[in-house]
């Protein structure tokens, strides 16, 4: 998903830093200036930017508040949030302007002072759409949270952590997986070389791409016991490189006891996180 800005032209300069600095934190942007092609219905283009986006994000200044272009856009925008709530509209108030009644009650960021202090104001709502380290999925009355974390461990190993909590409402169960993942020297010196570059997720999403192409994992199921726990060990080597992941895979049955047990399918959990690399590109 990514977010829509509606301006006015005249305020160009200051949505194109605004867009560069949203895309340095891995947020996507909907710009005509960048999207729009020669031949493109210009109607049709704008809904199908408000239709994919999350958040609707209305740049206020003396220029956009007598645009009629953006007067068109803020109708489509928030007449989708009125009637679907999906569509989250947040003002950029960036000068001394008048603040249409109909957005008055939202909370703006201020960009009237320092561009830093409103970017500030402003990418706290949206870190959903950037966030590395946690999200959430729900698909068939299935809510699945996850966390990953990542770094150096104390035997001065690369490691990459995959908590996922799985609670299938129906059935009232919840099911807890852990993934966990050591490098060799080889990938932690890759990962301290990808790390002094500013690419410090680079290995991680290595890794979880790693599981989505791999045929063993593609087809492992992992049964879980009401009354065990899961483990399973492996090892992962690119001969090329050298670099060697060690795999450990942790699962829990929780919740209420049916008396069956569970088979899950690996590369589900991994298809949801490398859902998140694909919208972050």
């Amino acid at each position: 998903m990514s977010v829509f800005i509606s301006y006015s032209t005249k305020d160009r300069k200051f949505v194109n830093e605004l867009s560069a600095e949203l895309i340095k934190n891995r947020i996507n942007v909907w710009l005509d200036k960048w999207e729009m092609q020669p031949g493109d219905s210009l109607i049709d283009k704008i809904q199908d930017g408000l239709t994919d986006s999350s958040f609707l994000l209305v740049v206020l200044s003396e220029n956009s508040v007598q645009s009629e272009w953006c007067k068109k856009e803020l109708n489509s925008g928030l007449m989708r949030e009125i009637k679907e709530k999906q569509v989250v509209v947040i003002p950029i108030l960036l000068d001394d302007c008048e603040v249409p009644v109909f957005l008055q009650e939202k909370v703006y960021a201020d960009f009237r002072d320092k561009f830093e202090t409103g970017f500030q104001e402003l990418i706290r709502p949206l870190a959903k759409l950037s966030s590395d380290k946690m999200g959430r999925h729900s698909k068939n009355e299935i809510i699945t949270d996850y966390s990953i974390n990542w770094g150096i461990n104390d035997r001065d190993l690369f490691y990459s952590n995959f908590d996922i909590v799985s609670w299938h409402q129906k059935d009232h169960k919840t099911i807890l997986l852990q993934i966990m993942v050591e490098g060799n020297k080889s990938a932690t010196q890759r990962f301290k070389m990808h790390l002094e570059m500013g690419m410090d997720s680079l290995m991680k999403d290595t890794i979880i791409s790693m599981f989505a192409m791999n045929e063993d994992y593609k087809s492992l199921n992992i049964y879980i016991e009401k009354d065990k726990t899961y483990n399973f060990h492996s090892t992962v080597k690119d001969l090329k490189t050298d670099v060697e992941f060690d795999i450990r895979i942790r699962g829990v049955l929780m919740g209420v006891d049916t008396g069956n047990d569970i088979v899950l399918n690996f590369i589900d959990f991994i298809e949801m996180l490398d859902q998140t690399i694909t919208n972050r590109k």
